[in-house]
């Protein structure tokens, strides 16, 4: 069901999955090259609204059933990697169990931001699945502490690095770069930023509120680039800042990755989160990321230090992270760190981990 940026994950691991033959279901958005993939693009819900939306997603599932009961004799498993309305998705789950066995990835163990709202039925999907990917051992444990999942029924897949450069045209993201830079005047700074979607749990308001410090909010040599698309009224509170920069709307793939490689550090003091794909993506250009100690943001540093952990959620820690950075600013990994790191999360050792997962 990816797209945009989303769907270089999709994408990464059906090319690296050597040994099984993989039908691949997915949004009508899908907008990489598909090459040798087999693909259906069976789901339209994106592009709907209000109930359009959730009848066009019962009709994509009905679909996906359809195909699973004509075939279910040459089908090996079912690898789910998102649900979208989780109470009718269980449902599906249901049906189809007694016909083939079922792969989830959950990339994060509870929708963002939704707190215990879908937390009993996410607890029926975990049980009723036959194998969980995760991609840390802390999402793991979780599982295990918080679902009562057992042990031996979840499986660590690292995430990969999130490269698009084979789907992106590389002369367009310089392009993006370069009207940025020309836009805002960012040459000769350093750049911190807050990148993708604008979503509480990122911790946007702990951002904002650690810009506002006299000590970064008057200073010409740094700016603060907050780019992507959703609501917070905190970012009103930058309307004025001369070292403030928001792009408030949705990010095509080459602005995106133009923003990554315009930035010096990528600012996440996230308040919940199992993995990342902006961390991955950053990881992949190479570059430092400041995070807070939750969920597999501080998976990489187990690695080698690339840049900054945050001892607390909160505007002072991150206050101080920044305030070294500046200070620290040329200190950059050395190079074998990188190499350790892009081996770890190479795209290939990840597909051969799936496909173990595949034949338990």
């Amino acid at each position: 069901m990816s797209y945009n940026n989303l769907s270089v994950y999709d994408y990464s691991l059906i090319s690296n999955i050597k040994n099984y033959q993989v039908e691949y279901f997915c949004s009508s958005k899908y907008d990489y090259e598909e090459k040798n993939l087999n693909t259906n693009k069976i789901y339209h819900y994106s592009s709907k609204k209000g109930i359009l939306k959730i009848l066009s997603y019962l009709k994509s599932q009905f679909l996906l059933y359809r195909k699973i009961k004509l075939n279910q004799d040459k089908i090996r498993a079912i690898h789910f990697q998102w649900l979208k309305i989780p109470h009718l998705d269980f449902l599906l789950l249901k049906m189809i169990s007694k016909k083939s066995e079922i792969i989830l990835t959950a990339h994060n163990i509870l929708p963002h931001g939704s707190g215990n709202k879908y937390r009993s039925i996410y607890k029926k999907i975990y049980h009723k699945v036959d194998r969980l990917i995760v991609h840390t051992n802390e999402t793991k444990n979780d599982l295990v502490d918080l679902f009562e999942v057992p042990t031996n029924k979840i499986h660590v897949v690292p995430h990969g690095i999130l490269d698009v450069l084979d789907q992106t045209e590389n002369n367009r993201v310089l392009e993006s770069a370069k009207m940025f830079n020309d836009l805002y005047g960012l040459n000769n700074k350093t750049v911190f930023s807050s990148l993708g979607s604008i979503s509480s749990y990122k911790g946007i308001d702990i951002i904002i509120n650690t810009w506002k410090k006299k000590e970064l909010i008057n200073r010409d040599d740094v700016v603060l680039l907050i780019a992507g698309s959703g609501k917070n009224e905190k970012l009103l509170e930058l309307k004025g800042v001369n070292n403030a920069i928001v792009i408030n709307r949705f990010l095509s793939s080459h602005e995106f990755l133009a923003c990554v490689r315009m930035s010096d550090f990528i600012l996440m003091p996230y308040t919940k989160i199992s993995q990342s794909g902006i961390l991955l993506t950053a990881i992949g250009e190479k570059k430092r990321v400041i995070v807070s100690n939750v969920g597999g943001l501080t998976e990489p540093f187990e690695i080698g230090e690339i840049g900054y952990v945050l001892d607390k959620v909160n505007s002072d820690s991150l206050g101080r992270a920044i305030l070294r950075a500046i200070d620290e600013k040329d200190n950059y990994p050395d190079e074998s760190v990188w190499t350790r790191l892009f081996k770890y999360y190479d795209w290939s050792n990840i597909g051969r981990k799936t496909e173990l997962v595949y034949s338990v």
